[in-house]
């Protein structure tokens, strides 16, 4: 009887015990992501500010933490659920699950450079939050980033902020318009970068982690934030991740990055400002007929003008066209000269509305035609991109570019313990 009262007593000290431990308080470091300007001020400040001006309410914690770098946070019992509700309620996150960025993840993902964790990288439109090092590694980890993945985001973050890509334009208009990345070089490789089958799909990390980081370095550090700055209509879902690799392999032709004045043994990062994907399918088509198609898709777009056009080719026409003399110069030249519609019809869509002259890049020659029937290219485009990816088929697909954006490319510099790096001797804890 004392042996069963003993037990009973034993098993219920232990539940006891078990219960106040699964309970009890522990205290965690996280790294803040937001973003702090020049004069010392988290833009979530100046964004509440404007909530509070909107009448809007979402996140409701919008500029509710401590300031400083890090910041202690006590966890009543998971880690993961509990730093996800209250990043998701300050507006620190994209809608989906994240990283928590403890002090040990962020220290490990800053071992992916050789830079110091303050060095300022470039100020981030629209609010110009500082995107240094240290932050843009916080926000690397919350997206699920390696640290050899750093080079890459560091170097897109610094193009996102040329003049002529006009940031603060796209993160503020009501287009939907993403920064796309695209990634050409050896770095491909060496980062397992999709440039195959599925290219702009899922299943790969690198392509989802690194342009997820940078989508949220733009809303974190730089101030985009859904229905305050960023007014965009309806978005899109590339806002996630939109990344892609050139297939180097299956490319007939140079290099992608040579084409925007690198060297053919550089690894370089592109951003395009993308509205979006466009599918042509080329099944049965010759060189000729293939190049009118992707022409008839191009003229029957929604603008006159573009900054930039993206044009994917799979690896299979790319095939087939260099087999036949193909250069990406002549494949411009002639999809030019047959992308056309009658002025008739041109000044119905683009000059009666308005939208010629509103959105520019039109020559003025265009709004002095008479001849109802003479014939118009469509769109004028300034930057005309061909690359070269995907898996075997012979799919390809039309990426328009927002008209108040350029594509910027910068080269990607590579760590000095860069081989250490990828031997997978440092790594995220």
């Amino acid at each position: 009887m004392k042996k069963i009262i003993f037990l009973s007593l034993a098993i219920a000290f232990t539940g006891i015990f078990v219960c106040t431990i699964s309970h009890a308080q522990r205290e965690v470091e996280l790294y803040n992501p937001a973003g702090v300007r020049a004069d010392g001020v988290y833009v979530d400040k100046l964004l509440k500010k404007t909530m509070n001006e909107l009448g809007k309410r979402r996140p409701p914690l919008a500029g509710d933490f401590p300031d400083g770098r890090i910041e202690k946070v006590k966890i009543e019992s998971d880690l993961f659920t509990e730093v996800n509700d209250l990043f998701y309620g300050r507006g620190w996150t994209d809608g989906l699950p994240i990283v928590p960025p403890t002090r040990e993840r962020v220290e490990g993902m800053l071992r992916g450079t050789d830079l110091s964790s303050d060095f300022l990288i470039t100020a981030v439109d629209p609010m110009m939050g500082q995107a240094t090092v240290e932050k843009i590694a916080v926000n690397a980890v919350m997206a699920g980033c390696r640290p050899e993945y750093m080079p890459v985001l560091l170097a897109a973050t610094e193009a996102i902020m040329d003049p002529s890509f006009n940031l603060r334009g796209m993160a503020t208009t009501t287009n939907p318009d993403i920064p796309m990345l695209i990634v050409s070089g050896p770095l491909v490789r060496q980062l397992g970068i999709n440039s195959g089958t599925n290219a702009l799909g899922r299943g790969w990390r690198a392509n989802a982690t690194i342009s997820r980081a940078l989508h949220l370095i733009i809303q974190n550090v730089g101030g985009s934030w859904p229905g305050v700055t960023d007014m965009s209509c309806l978005g899109q879902p590339g806002e996630f991740a939109m990344m892609v690799g050139e297939n180097s392999e299956a490319n007939p032709w140079e290099p992608f990055h040579m084409e925007l004045g690198h060297r053919k043994a550089a690894n370089v990062v592109t951003v395009i400002g993308a509205e979006g994907t466009h599918n042509i399918l080329g099944i049965g088509q010759g060189p000729e007929g293939y190049l009118k198609l992707v022409a008839d898709h191009m003229a029957g777009m929604d603008r006159a003008a573009r900054s930039v056009m993206l044009l994917i080719i799979a690896q299979d026409t790319a095939k087939m066209l260099a087999g036949h003399g193909w250069t990406r110069e002549k494949i411009r030249q002639f999809i030019s000269q047959n992308g056309k519609m009658p002025f008739w019809k041109y000044k119905e869509r683009f000059l009666d509305t308005g939208m010629a002259r509103m959105l520019g890049g039109v020559p003025s020659w265009v709004f002095e035609t008479k001849d109802p029937n003479a014939f118009i290219p469509v769109p004028f485009v300034e930057q005309f991109l061909i690359l070269v990816s995907g898996g075997p088929g012979e799919k390809s697909m039309l990426i328009p570019g927002w008209a108040g954006s350029k594509a910027v490319s910068r080269e990607i510099r590579l760590p000095g313990h860069w081989l250490e790096l990828l031997s997978g001797k440092t790594k995220v804890q």
